[in-house]
């Protein structure tokens, strides 16, 4: 059963309910970035929901001093994460582009214009990799605090 049809718009899960529904390496890696975010940023995740067509139901986001780290959508043993790179991040990214797997690498340079503001991309978290690229892109948004 798909993640939209166990919670409709009235319906609203908690955290516990994606963890659940999301299950196996891919909690693991869903709890490593909500930790990482509270100890990286001091940000707390809010829970909305989209009926947008393309990923609807119930998502997760992480906002810090104005700026969206992404949505994510809980998905069975994984995530996906919908963000916009700025245009004005482009320098940033060039710096940081070598540090990204080359399957980031590609989906970076292949990744749609989102009305004129930057890259929008929606990509799958199933690994300890794809988490580091994803983490690795929050940090060209905002630098984490240093610890």
């Amino acid at each position: 059963m798909e993640w939209h049809e166990l919670f409709d718009g009235v319906r609203q899960p908690d955290f516990e309910d994606m963890e659940n529904f999301i299950g196996g390496e891919g909690v693991t890696l869903w709890k490593e970035l909500f930790s990482y975010m509270q100890q990286s940023y001091g940000a707390k995740p809010k829970m909305t929901y989209s009926a947008c067509s393309g990923k609807p139901g119930w998502n997760v986001k992480f906002q810090k001093s104005g700026q969206s780290f992404g949505t994510l959508y809980p998905e069975e043993n994984a995530f996906s994460v919908f963000m916009v790179i700025g245009y004005k991040l482009e320098g940033t990214m060039e710096a940081l582009r070598p540090t990204l797997s080359e399957a980031m690498r590609e989906r970076y340079d292949t990744a749609p214009d989102y009305m004129k503001m930057g890259r929008w991309m929606m990509f799958q978290i199933t690994n300890q990799t794809e988490l580091n690229d994803y983490l690795l892109l929050m940090s060209a948004k905002l630098p984490p605090k240093q610890s």
